[in-house]
C-alpha cells in the first residue's frame, strides 16, 4: 500500500455524500475503518466492514454495528448496546463509555458483515454472537483485557524474532 499525500485523501463526508445514493439503491459499500474504538472485533487499518442502508421497516437490534456522524462531523462505526424510548445507544467494542441517544434517522448505514483477517463474519454467526455477548458482559474490565492482550501480542512478536539454538 502506498502512502497518500494529505491533499489526495477524500474526507469521509465527501465520500459518504457520493456513495449514499448508491446505498439507497441497494448497493453495498466496503470500508476499512481507522482507529481502535472497535478493537478487538474490528481492527482499524486491517479489517473491513460492509455497509448498506436497511429499509425503513428494519428494526435495529442490540449488537448491530451502525455508522453515524457526531456533532463535530466525524463518522463513527459503533455497536448498538441498548435501545430505549429515549433512543439508540452505542458503544465501541474497545470503549467503556456509552454514546447516545441517537434517533433512528441519525443512523446513516448498517454493517451487514465484517471481514476480519480476510475471513467473512456474518452478524448472525453463532460463535460471533457468543463472543460479542461475552465482550459486552465484561465491559468494566475491557481496558485490562485489551492491555493484557496487547502485551501477549508484543511478547509473541518478540519471541518470533528470537532464534533458539539447542
Amino acid at each position: 500500500m502506498s502512502y497518500l499525500e494529505p491533499e489526495k485523501l477524500i474526507r469521509a463526508e465527501e465520500w459518504f455524500a457520493a456513495i449514499e445514493p448508491l446505498l439507497r439503491e441497494g448497493y453495498r459499500f466496503k470500508i476499512c475503518p481507522v482507529g481502535k474504538s472497535m478493537v478487538p472485533f474490528l481492527c482499524g487499518g486491517r479489517d473491513e466492514a460492509v455497509l448498506s442502508i436497511p429499509d425503513s421497516e428494519y428494526k435495529y437490534k442490540r449488537n448491530d454495528i451502525v455508522l453515524y456522524k457526531i456533532e463535530n462531523g466525524i463518522f463513527v462505526l459503533h455497536r448498538i448496546c441498548r435501545i430505549s424510548k429515549k433512543g439508540i445507544f452505542t458503544l465501541g467494542d474497545g470503549n467503556t463509555g456509552v454514546e447516545g441517544p441517537l434517533k433512528r434517522e441519525e443512523i446513516l448505514a448498517l454493517v451487514d458483515y465484517i471481514i476480519r483477517k480476510g475471513k467473512t463474519i456474518r452478524k448472525n454467526d453463532r460463535m460471533y454472537i457468543l463472543l460479542v455477548n461475552i465482550w459486552r458482559f465484561i465491559r468494566p474490565f475491557r481496558p485490562a483485557v485489551i492491555k493484557m492482550y496487547s502485551a501477549v501480542r508484543r511478547l509473541e512478536k518478540r519471541l518470533k524474532g528470537c532464534k533458539i539454538s539447542a
